[in-house]
């Protein structure tokens, strides 16, 4: 395969922790892995990942600015024009932008077409609820977004929901590739009484939830159904509804069995997994949700909402709920814990089609396949 010299570029790249920045790390080390060239190029912040990089030989490239708190964009590349990027991106064959409403992508593919470079961004949303800065402008959102999104020469949606989502604001071919996931970190075939053990997480159900404590992930609902939910509930996360949700805990009576873990290292998780009964994602909005294919490739029953990518995500794998109904949410997680034969046949799936579409294996050879497509002036496949 011929070697390509790729710039993924975004401003959700750590320390902002979220499933972009794990789909740009994964994504960097498995580009490099079949021999192509590739940099991150993002906020000029301490990743906590330069080692991993610098021993996987994949550059890492920060551009100086003010970085808003919280939101983790890049203020000063926001007001000024494309070209403030351009001494970053020359030399490229492909520039790749991660998550379509934010600035470093939208700058970065802006400018690599006008240098001619392969210009490709991935939209990682579908609504603009995480893009919180621009929702004060909220009048001139959609036209700017507009603009920026015609650039591209191709546009990759995580899932069908979110290739709805950005048709609405660009007619960019798009193609749907979805997130992929380290099958071989996140297994099944753990001994699930070792690791509770190792981990102090004693005996009886455990629930788990892993993912940001925000609004549309909907943790309150999880919380408030483990009234009817005979277990513990391991909350693995950090985010501003902490308090709320402790608080929550304590005045429905459940706060003994919901334990709040905060931000756990990212290697300790596949034990978490390993050691836990059932995985939920409650959430009220959700493009993709990478923890349900870490949960899945597991081996670990998964309890979603119908909304956004996680009906495509979890398919006959696991068991779906209306969003923001605790009773209905609590029923779908005691079906599991209460039937053995359920739950280690939703593990099985679980697995048998994460090795199946979401591996990264799979999925890099589709992004390359992008990449050369759009290299040689080919038109979307259309996936």
């Amino acid at each position: 395969m011929e070697s390509l010299k790729i710039a993924l570029v975004s401003d959700w790249y750590y320390p902002k922790l979220g499933g972009v920045a794990v789909h740009i790390h994964d994504l960097a080390l498995n580009l490099r892995r079949l021999g192509h060239e590739v940099d991150i190029i993002t906020n000029n912040l301490p990743t906590g990942r330069e080692n991993e990089l610098r021993e996987a030989e994949v550059g890492l490239v920060k551009v100086p600015g003010h970085v808003v708190k919280d939101v983790g964009v890049n203020a000063t590349v926001l007001s000024h024009n494309a070209r403030i990027l351009e001494p970053y991106l020359r030399d490229y064959d492909v520039v790749h932008g991660q998550h379509a409403f934010t600035p470093l992508a939208l700058k970065a593919v802006s400018l690599a077409r006008k240098l001619g470079q392969a210009s490709i961004i991935t939209t990682h949303s579908i609504d603009l609820e995480n893009t919180q800065y621009l929702r004060a402008a909220a009048r001139v959102t959609f036209p700017y977004f507009k603009y920026y999104l015609m650039n591209p020469h191709r546009i990759i949606a995580v899932s069908k929901a979110s290739k709805l989502f950005i048709k609405k604001f660009t007619d960019v071919p798009v193609d749907v590739v979805y997130n992929g996931i380290n099958t071989s970190m996140f297994h099944d075939g753990w001994n699930k009484d070792e690791l509770r053990e190792e981990l102090g997480l004693g005996d009886g159900p455990l629930i788990l939830y892993v993912g940001r404590l925000e609004p549309r992930k909907g943790v309150n609902v999880l919380v408030s159904a483990m009234r009817w939910i005979d277990g513990t509930l391991l909350v693995v996360g950090n985010g501003n509804m902490l308090p709320l949700l402790r608080s929550e805990a304590k005045m429905l009576g459940v706060s003994e069995r919901v334990r709040f873990m905060g931000t756990v290292e990212y290697g300790l998780l596949p034990r978490i997994y390993g050691a836990s009964d059932v995985f939920v994602l409650p959430s009220l909005s959700e493009a993709f949700g990478i923890v349900l294919l870490e949960a899945m490739s597991s081996g670990v029953p998964t309890v979603g909402t119908t909304v956004g990518g996680i009906p495509e995500i979890i398919d006959r794998c696991g068991l779906l709920v209306p969003p923001g109904d605790a009773r209905k949410l609590a029923e779908a997680v005691n079906m599991i814990l209460d039937n053995k034969s359920l739950a280690k046949k939703l593990g099985r799936l679980g697995r048998e089609r994460v090795e199946e579409i979401y591996s990264w294996n799979v999925i890099v050879r589709r992004t390359v396949s992008i990449y050369k497509e759009v290299l040689g002036g080919g038109e979307s496949s259309g996936h």
